[in-house]
């Protein structure tokens, strides 16, 4: 929540869905190598020809969360795929809130994802972190996707648990959120930035090179995400026609209670894995590998199956 085109690298060779995944696959996922440093990236990161409808080379459409924009996937986690040969996008839902404008509302995101989705053609796999998550549940709801990940997620009944958990037990990270909404999130530091998005453990270097300092957000799109725009899960769970989908938490999120975990797995039918010492911010923690070898590892689980 608080949170064009690059050239890719060589691309990796895709196993055949019938192949034996490698002894170590599992391992990768748990334990990787510290990240390289990573300039930065545009949107649309790679266009190869490739088949949308097997899940080891469908497009793959990152979406962002609240108080913030896609580089929280675009700096590390999707040109980690885009350099694998993935055709990748990942759209801005919604330009900054300026404050005390009405901006945006929900459903004005899930059309930004929507546009982003129709551009990359096929059905992608989709994953959404945190209020992105919920983004990609409505995607999930009306379209068909070869893979639904959901990465510090909120359930389907949206974020108004998330909001209750931060009040009761992280209220200083809440105070940050409405410092940020009043347009002041320039003057939030290191440790605030540490309280909402990574663990202890997060060198104070680190996260001061990969946290932007959170924007305001529509108020009207938060709204909608509380109350009155939220996913219509239960026909697609009552049908045959269901995503593969993965669901995933931080050890120590901030935000997201381990309820909306259990109720993503309930709603879509999702694996589920908690993520050994992450936060919130999973996708730019100093660790952030885990992630990308944890989905990677599941893509592939899925076309083995």
């Amino acid at each position: 929540m608080f949170g064009g085109a690059l050239q890719g690298a060589a691309a990796h060779r895709i196993r055949r869905p019938g192949a034996a995944r490698p002894r170590n696959a599992t391992r990768r996922a748990l334990c990787c190598d510290a990240p390289s440093r990573y300039a930065g990236a545009p949107t649309l990161l790679r266009d190869a020809a490739m088949s949308s409808h097997d899940i080891t080379t469908a497009p793959m459409l990152f979406l962002h969360g609240a108080f913030g924009g896609p580089e929280i996937w675009t700096r590390f986690v999707a040109p980690w795929f885009a350099a694998r040969g993935r055709r990748v996008a990942a759209p801005r839902l919604s330009p900054p809130a300026a404050p005390g404008r009405r901006g945006a509302r929900l459903r004005d995101y899930v059309a930004a994802a929507r546009a982003a989705a129709d551009e990359l053609g096929g059905a992608p796999v989709v994953i959404g972190h945190s209020l992105g998550g919920l983004v990609a549940q409505h995607l999930a709801a009306e379209r068909r996707m070869a893979g639904l990940i959901l990465v510090g997620s909120p359930g389907p009944y949206g974020i108004a648990p998330s909001l209750w958990r931060l009040s009761a037990q992280r209220p200083k990270v809440l105070a940050a959120l409405i410092l940020a909404q009043a347009g002041a999130g320039g003057l939030l530091g290191v440790a605030s930035a540490r309280q909402a998005l990574f663990t202890d453990a997060a060198p104070d270097d680190w996260v001061r090179k990969v946290a932007a300092p959170p924007t305001p957000e529509s108020p009207l799109a938060l709204l909608d995400a509380m109350t009155w725009d939220l996913p219509n899960w239960l026909p697609t769970w009552l049908s045959d026609r269901r995503t593969p989908a993965l669901a995933l938490i931080g050890e120590r999120d901030a935000f997201i209670p381990m309820s909306d975990l259990v109720a993503n797995a309930f709603a879509y039918r999702a694996q589920t894995d908690v993520l050994a010492d992450m936060a919130h911010g999973a996708p730019i923690d100093p660790h952030w590998k885990r992630l990308a070898w944890r989905i990677e590892a599941w893509l592939e689980e899925r076309a083995a199956a």
